[in-house]
């Protein structure tokens, strides 16, 4: 007897849409629920300050994301996102145990760059589909939120290399006898090693 054969239903941009929507939700509301720990763990006064910063938003953008999905007509809740949770793992892991401050505060920058571009990606694609599908206030929250990402990551960048005249965290990994300057302030940091357009 043959069995009985149901058809799988057929999804289109917009399903995938809010797919994505749902994985970025999820995504930021774990990345957010690690974020604490990584902020105590920081020595330096910039990291530190700077992944306060990026604490404090994560929070506002899943709630950004729930206003998408909400657009959509889709529960932002019910979906885990399986990237993020390795990611969030690897910052428990690799920020556990290290010789020294400056190797331990690289650690953290490596971890947050990873998710930063890991929103770069997820919120560059998502608001790809958005445009595509003419959703124009999705896209534009999506827009708000890359561009956020990829300041994060621009501003992480200096603080791992540094500028003209202050050595970054890495600087003085590799050489501990390098004290960087440090200051309470993060907002400035203009200059990046790493240049990052956001496409319009």
């Amino acid at each position: 007897m043959t069995p009985i054969q149901i058809p799988r239903p057929l999804f289109n941009l917009k399903d995938l849409l809010c797919e994505q929507l749902r994985d970025l939700h999820d995504a930021e509301k774990q990345y957010g629920s690690q974020l604490p720990e990584m902020v105590a763990k920081a020595t330096s006064s910039h990291l530190k300050d700077k992944l306060s910063e990026i604490s404090d938003r994560v929070l506002r953008n899943a709630e950004e994301l729930t206003h998408a999905c909400q657009l959509l007509e889709v529960p932002a809740a019910g979906v885990t996102c399986e990237a993020m949770k390795g990611l969030v793992r690897e910052a428990k892991d690799t920020a556990s145990d290290w010789g020294d401050s400056a190797t331990l505060d690289a650690s953290l920058i490596s971890n947050a760059q990873r998710i930063a571009h890991y929103e770069i990606a997820g919120f560059g694609t998502a608001r790809a589909f958005a445009r595509c599908l003419k959703l124009g206030e999705v896209a534009e929250v999506l827009q708000h939120l890359l561009e956020q990402a990829f300041q994060d990551d621009k501003d992480l960048s200096y603080i791992a290399n540094g500028g003209w005249f202050t050595p970054g965290i890495n600087h003085e990994a590799a050489d501990p006898a390098i004290k960087p300057v440090q200051t309470s302030n993060v907002e400035g940091l203009g200059t990046s090693s790493t240049k990052l357009d956001v496409p319009g």
